[in-house]
């Protein structure tokens, strides 16, 4: 039992500073809370939570094959760039169309559904496969984990309920500072568009930069 808390508590506090510096997902559920409701907010953090235990569950059957993962990031990685950027686009769009009230409360007017929302950005977040391989494997290494009946399930509800802890700080903070967000949605849509815009930016370099070794890489394989 001892070891069984060890890796949950491991799993809950990987997850919960993980889910602390400014990312796609958290920032998300700060804006829906603030332009929404917080029930809104809870249902897209449940959905992007639940596709990450997903995810965590499926890597731990591949941890000795992180090359999946890493074809799986770059796979990903132009369409998260794509939603990225069709994320700042349209917070642009709302911002420069603040006087319309009904449209400002919904950030993201193509997306009417929150839990649909978390569940598509969750599962397009590149980092999800290669954060938890790496740690599932730096976990396995220090003979914390192991597939004795029960570690996976300890496990995986340390990671959840430490999301969860991560999600709630964004969610509550929304509530808190932008408790009249009609009044700000102008500025809120700027901010929150920039926030976008740079996630997308940080993606496109890595991106690329591997779209360029592969075309060099091709290139000496023909002159061969």
């Amino acid at each position: 039992m001892k070891r069984r808390l060890k890796i949950y508590s491991s799993g809950l506090f990987i997850s919960f500073l993980g889910s602390l510096p400014f990312g796609s997902l958290n920032i998300t559920a700060f804006q829906i809370t603030a332009s929404q409701t917080t029930k809104a907010a809870l249902i897209f953090s449940a959905a992007a939570i639940l596709v990450e235990l997903i995810i965590v569950r499926l890597s731990l059957n591949f941890t000795d094959k992180l090359k999946i993962g890493s074809k799986l990031f770059n796979y990903l990685m132009p369409v998260t760039i794509s939603l990225l950027l069709f994320l700042a686009v349209s917070n642009f769009h709302s911002a420069t169309n603040a006087s319309n009230v009904e449209f400002s409360k919904t950030p993201f007017p193509l997306i009417q559904s929150p839990f649909l929302l978390g569940l598509l950005m969750s599962a397009l977040n590149p980092m999800h496969l290669p954060f938890w391989a790496s740690w599932n494997t730096v976990l396995i290494a220090k003979n914390t984990l192991d597939k004795q009946p029960g570690m996976f399930s300890f496990y995986i509800f340390g990671i959840a309920i430490g999301s969860v802890a991560g999600f709630l700080i964004f969610i509550f903070a929304g509530r808190l500072i932008f408790e009249n967000y009609t009044k700000y949605s102008a500025l809120i849509s700027w901010i929150m568009g920039l926030f976008y815009l740079g996630f997308a930016l940080y993606l496109m370099f890595p991106f690329l930069k591997i779209a360029r070794l592969k075309l060099l890489e091709i290139n000496r394989e023909e002159r061969k």
